[in-house]
């Protein structure tokens, strides 16, 4: 009998065990499950926010390129214009609206960019500036004719399309693009 009463003992035993182990054991594997789908909804709003972050820096880096070439092809004409004394109608019209479009998509660049980017936007912006100055001071009447020529701006435009051509390549490489690009392509 002590044998049947040890063997009941021990189903007793495993029953309590088994109803007392049975709902810590689910709770553990929901726990581990909630954990899961936890860290799969992270992975996914941080994959979403890569996303977002890509397009916005695709964005940025879109309207900064177009900006700084149509200002660039405008100070050009301009410059030219200059030259051959019609520099009031290639100034009035379309100089203002490329210079603002560039200004804004700087002032947003500075904002977004990557560290390399923002060197070459800094020395792209710089060198745009430095041309508008020239053509300026020669339009009011407040240039230096030693320093302030159009051949002097020209020369600025021309050094300007390196960091132009290197920028493109660098914006390419944040978005994980190929980087070839054709580099005998005409400054002007």
């Amino acid at each position: 009998m002590d044998s049947s009463l040890a063997i009941a003992g021990i189903g007793v035993l495993g029953t309590l065990a088994a109803s007392t182990l049975s709902p810590l054991i689910s709770e553990r594997s929901k726990r581990r499950e909630f954990d899961r789908a936890r860290a799969e909804r992270l992975e996914q709003a941080e994959r979403d926010e890569s996303r977002v972050r890509r397009l916005e820096l695709r964005e940025g880096y879109i309207a900064f390129n177009a900006a700084a070439r149509d200002y660039h092809r405008a100070l050009r004409a301009w410059s030219y214009a200059t030259d051959n004394g019609t520099e009031q109608a290639a100034e009035s019209v379309e100089l203002p609206q490329t210079r603002q479009a560039f200004q804004t998509a700087y002032a947003e660049a500075q904002m977004i960019v990557t560290a390399p980017v923002l060197v070459l936007a800094q020395q792209i912006a710089r060198g745009l500036a430095d041309a508008w100055a020239i053509l300026k001071h020669r339009e009011d009447g407040t240039h230096d004719p030693v320093t302030d020529t159009t051949e002097r701006c020209r020369e600025i435009l021309n050094d300007v399309w390196a960091p132009l051509t290197a920028i493109r390549v660098a914006m390419r490489g944040d978005l994980q693009l190929p980087t070839a690009v054709d580099r005998s392509a005409d400054p002007g």
